[in-house]
């Protein structure tokens, strides 16, 4: 197959890509405009309206540079079968730049663990009803809305739908109002069989009441130890297996008592070292030995083909010199060479052989 023909058939399979559908499978958790690029669907016009009813709810007061959760309620979605749902928290409805960070909000945790704006669950047609959360921060006061986008599967037809918009206005904080640091960043992921010591930076707190809970689980209360200056921690007891906990701090203090979104931390597998020296090493020897292979096969090829040229310049000269030899040598007679000699004899004998017959 030459190059062209090569070509042609690549073209020929990528242009088939394009035709897919949904992807029932799903693609991952994420941060994905509503439309995420193609990705969940192959192309916006095989959508259909969902059937879904979505709101989204605002937990608590928003405070400029302090978490707040937002929850969302899904249901009336009609499945044929298990099938995975897609939910974006986005900012916008035009399908781009539509990400809560391009709002000025950030995404502090998911409902999976993670710190995404796009979750996927695992649906199920025994199931209608769907309640997931974000915990959001944001980072200036501005009225911001916000919409619940929905993407899934039923009948072998990707469905998509969008909620009505949650407009949030974010206040100042209020003066000694016992509240999480401006900069504290909750610990979102740890390893299987790790004793977590979770640390809270805070501002204007006297005392700290701990509330976890394994997800949908009974909860457990624990006062936090301070260990510095408005600095607390306190334990979460180590995973067995991957799983979520999700932990919230009640803080008091000289203003209103205050109670932090649910946090999420997920327990997963530890992720594989690396060394990176032994892998360019690694990555060196086997250049080396590819290098070395195609020297030593060139080598090989060269070497082959100069013995066949010079095979092929000896058997020349043999038949150069034998056709030399039979120029030079005198006419045979009649019944052909006598008979016990040689071409070289009559070469240099053969004259005399012809004077004696005369």
């Amino acid at each position: 197959m030459n190059r062209i023909s090569l070509l042609s058939v690549v073209i020929i399979l990528l242009g088939f890509t394009s035709f897919g559908g949904a992807n029932p499978g799903g693609v991952g958790d994420g941060d994905f405009d509503m439309q995420c690029g193609g990705a969940c669907h192959g192309d916006s016009s095989q959508n259909q309206s969902s059937p879904a009813l979505l709101e989204l709810i605002l937990d608590n007061t928003a405070y400029v540079d302090l978490p707040v959760s937002i929850t969302a309620k899904v249901s009336g979605i009609q499945f044929s079968s298990s099938d995975n749902i897609g939910l974006f928290l986005i900012t916008d409805t035009t399908g781009h730049s539509d990400l809560p960070e391009d709002a000025d909000w950030m995404v502090i945790s998911d409902q999976n663990g993670g710190d995404n704006n796009y979750i996927e669950l695992e649906g199920s047609s025994l199931n209608s009803e769907y309640s997931v959360s974000w915990t959001v921060k944001p980072m200036s006061i501005q009225t911001t809305n916000f919409y619940l986008s929905i993407h899934h599967g039923g009948e072998n037809t990707p469905f998509f739908g969008i909620s009505d918009a949650l407009a949030i206005t974010p206040q100042d904080i209020p003066e000694n109002l016992p509240r999480l640091a401006s900069d504290y960043s909750p610990k979102i992921t740890r390893d299987i069989g790790e004793n977590s010591t979770i640390v809270i930076s805070t501002i204007d707190v006297q005392e700290m009441e701990i509330e976890w809970r394994l997800v949908d689980g009974e909860s457990t209360l624990v006062n936090a130890l301070t260990t510095t200056d408005q600095e607390w921690q306190f334990n979460l007891p180590a995973a067995l297996q991957p799983s979520i906990i999700e932990w919230r701090a009640t803080m008091k203090g000289d203003g209103p008592d205050q109670t932090t979104p649910w946090f999420r931390i997920a327990a997963q597998e530890p992720a594989l070292e690396i060394n990176q020296t032994q892998l360019y090493l690694q990555s060196l020897a086997l250049c080396l030995f590819f290098a070395g292979l195609v020297l030593t096969l060139h080598t090989k090829f060269n070497n082959e083909k100069e013995t066949k040229q010079i095979v092929s310049i000896e058997q020349t000269a043999m038949v150069s010199e034998a056709q030399s030899t039979v120029n030079d040598a005198p006419p045979l007679p009649e019944g052909g060479l006598p008979a016990g000699w040689t071409m070289e004899q009559w070469k240099w004998y053969g004259h005399e052989y012809l004077e004696d017959l005369k």
